[in-house]
């Protein structure tokens, strides 16, 4: 990632979207474990769609620049032929500071 987004921003982005928020809070619930975006759906009760736009960005709704991926705090794993998301050590990071305040 050529150019780092900056803490403030990340959760100025979080602040703005419930979607992303949850993604997030279920990615550090199973941390280290990684899980695919039909599974996030199930367990935070938000459609699919709004997982993908939420992890990687879609359309205006969802900005792919403030999108979870894009922002570095949630890594894409491909295994075979399915693609699964983790939170990346940054993401974990931020979870935990924020938790501290």
């Amino acid at each position: 990632m050529s150019e780092e987004v900056g803490f403030e921003e990340i959760v100025r982005s979080l602040r703005r979207s419930r979607v992303r928020t949850e993604i997030l809070m279920y990615l550090y619930k199973i941390y280290p474990s990684a899980s695919y975006p039909a599974e996030i759906s199930r367990n935070t009760g938000i459609d699919s769609t709004n997982i993908l736009g939420g992890l990687r960005g879609m359309s205006s709704r969802f900005g792919e620049s403030s999108s979870l991926l894009k922002q570095g705090v949630v890594e894409k794993l491909e295994r075979g032929d399915a693609t699964y998301y983790r939170l990346s050590e940054r993401g974990k990071a931020l979870v935990e500071s924020l938790q501290k305040t």
